[in-house]
């Protein structure tokens, strides 16, 4: 498995809590490639069941998803293109746009739903990442 192959794989479960986004293609797309709607919808009904998420934040969240997780392979892909070999390359990537999700979903959600989300295996990541970009600073 090459470096990108791995990062995408990390960064899809820091964004996305799990392996849902991975299995969740169209099946016109080409093997690979997402379906960003049913990775969203899939994330959201998870985020749902997990967080008590009312109408108006699962609404956030999915469009947040749909709008932002494309941006964010693409990303990924121009990195890719450069000819990247250094996983630190694919790492500010990855640090950027989880930081930039885990952001968002603090907004969407309340003090409760997010001391959970902290609880999560995605909130022990950002507990990791903030700790790695915080070292990065100094």
């Amino acid at each position: 498995m090459s470096v990108f192959s791995k990062y995408i794989t990390v960064a899809a479960m820091i964004i996305c809590l799990g392996s849902a986004v991975c299995s969740a293609q169209q099946e016109n797309k080409p093997k690979g490639e997402m379906d960003y709607d049913a990775a969203a919808a899939k994330q959201v009904e998870e985020f749902i069941d997990r967080y008590k998420l009312d109408d108006i934040q699962a609404f956030r969240i999915d469009t947040l998803l749909q709008h932002y997780v494309p941006i964010y392979n693409e990303e990924l892909k121009k990195v890719r293109a450069a000819g990247a070999s250094q996983v630190q390359s694919y790492q500010r990537v990855v640090d950027f746009w989880s930081d930039f999700f885990d952001t968002q979903y603090q907004s969407i959600f309340t003090e409760e739903q997010w001391k959970l989300y902290m609880k999560s295996p995605a909130g022990k990541e950002k507990k990791k990442r903030d700790k790695r970009l915080a070292t990065a600073k100094e």
